[in-house]
């Protein structure tokens, strides 16, 4: 399995190599766009989205730049993410936009798709700062693709919001340029744990099974979850990697039972996260405690494997029922948009243009430098997250929530809003 560190000298390597072959100039003396992809020759430059906004009263506007994943392995969260997004610009508007030095300026949002891709990320922000003109980036989701993006935006002086990179990977980086606002390993990691420590402890799972996808993001987890699991007095039996997109699991679900193993901690794609699900009801393997993270809390999980997904717990960064400013009226919003259905990932996104916003109103200006400025080392009250703080560093840290699905609905479990968790029906008794 590929190291940290490895991985990380990897990535800078990978997109400074595509800044020396050119395979990322977005835009070149005359102002042309490239055409990148990696998909190779004869593929077009990422296409560029441009959000409307509400028509008012304004002296300006300021054009923001967004990455999102519309397509591939990420598309479903990152669809959720770019509604969260655009409805935060469309409400700061709505309340007269961003008060810069006595002007009232409307923001604008122009979204890009990385295609669920590093490469793509990387050349998404060239694109987005040297064709388009964006000089603050809203970040993507998952690991990898937004440090491919923050290489690029650190090169460019691009002010780069990120919100799902591990918070840790970011200190570590020390970035001039990316402020990020996410969770560590330790603390997503614990989460599972602090579930089952709700139930009396004659009754909680004992052997641990850990499943992550081979790729960074897999790898900062799955050493929290150990961490965490040896804290919590639990024993990991067995810890496992698999490439994504993996169409046989049956020799990994094979190994947890023979294990012993009455507790599974996944982290997968949600095309990933059904396959397995579906392939442990194949073969009848129940364990006591199921989590899943990154693609277990989408809607669509839920509705891939229908009342199969009921007791399988995941991860989230958000909750309408959360005591944040606006909370449940965007809760409310997303259900009557989405034929009611819910999420547990809009705050995140929606609250980092929260953050943007009011930095450029302290800054008096969208000058990037003075908006981050005013970013690292602040503090941001009563946003949609709560209250938050960047450290010196620029980063900052929200609290992980773990959920359940019952009856196709999510409940929450941890932090304790008043609900029970229910242990894993085995298959064949349901």
């Amino acid at each position: 399995m590929m190291s940290k560190r490895l991985f990380l000298v990897t990535t800078l390597f990978l997109v400074l190599a595509l800044f020396a072959t050119g395979l990322l100039s977005g835009c070149g003396e005359d102002g042309t766009e490239a055409t990148t992809s990696s998909a190779g020759a004869g593929a077009t430059a990422p296409s560029v989205t441009e959000s409307p906004t509400p028509a008012g009263s304004f002296d300006g506007e300021i054009l923001i730049g967004a990455l999102a994943s519309m397509t591939g392995a990420g598309a479903m969260g990152g669809t959720e993410a770019m509604w969260a997004q655009q409805k935060a610009i469309d409400d700061i508007n709505a309340k007269g936009g961003v008060d810069v030095g006595g002007k009232k300026m409307q923001l604008k949002v122009k979204f890009i798709d990385d295609k669920s891709d590093a490469n793509e990320a990387a050349a998404a922000v060239e694109k987005l700062a040297k064709v388009e003109g964006c000089k603050i980036i809203l970040g993507t989701q998952t690991v990898s693709l937004t440090m491919a993006a923050a290489i690029v935006a650190e090169k460019l002086n691009v002010l780069y919001q990120q919100v799902t990179l591990w918070t840790s990977f970011a200190r570590e980086q020390n970035y001039k340029w990316s402020p990020d606002l996410f969770l560590t390993p330790e603390a997503v990691g614990e989460v599972p744990f602090n579930m089952v420590d709700t139930a009396a402890e004659s009754e909680r799972p004992g052997k641990w099974s850990i499943l992550t996808e081979d790729t960074n993001d897999g790898q900062g987890l799955g050493e929290g979850v150990k961490a965490m699991a040896a804290k919590h007095g639990y024993e990991v039996a067995l810890y496992q990697t698999y490439t994504p997109g993996t169409k046989d699991y049956s020799s990994i679900i094979l190994k947890m039972k023979e294990s012993g193993t009455d507790a599974v901690v996944i982290l997968a794609t949600p095309a990933d996260a059904i396959t397995v699900a579906k392939q442990m009801k194949e073969q009848n393997y129940s364990p006591k405690y199921m989590m899943g993270w990154k693609g277990f809390w989408p809607t669509e999980f839920m509705q891939g494997l229908q009342k199969d997904s009921d007791y399988i717990c995941f991860d989230g960064f958000w909750s309408e029922d959360l005591p944040f400013p606006g909370a449940k009226e965007l809760g409310t919003a997303y259900r009557e948009a989405h034929d009611d259905i819910d999420s547990v990932s809009i705050g995140l996104p929606y609250a980092a243009v929260q953050v943007v916003a009011m930095a450029i109103e302290r800054a008096g200006s969208d000058d990037p430098a003075k908006v981050r400025d005013e970013i690292y080392g602040g503090t941001f009250e009563e946003t949609m997250m709560g209250d938050i703080t960047y450290d010196e560093l620029g980063v900052a840290d929200i609290t992980p929530l773990g959920f359940q699905w019952l009856d196709g609905k999510r409940v929450v479990i941890y932090p304790d809003q008043g609900n029970e968790l229910q242990w894993f029906v085995p298959w064949d008794q349901r």
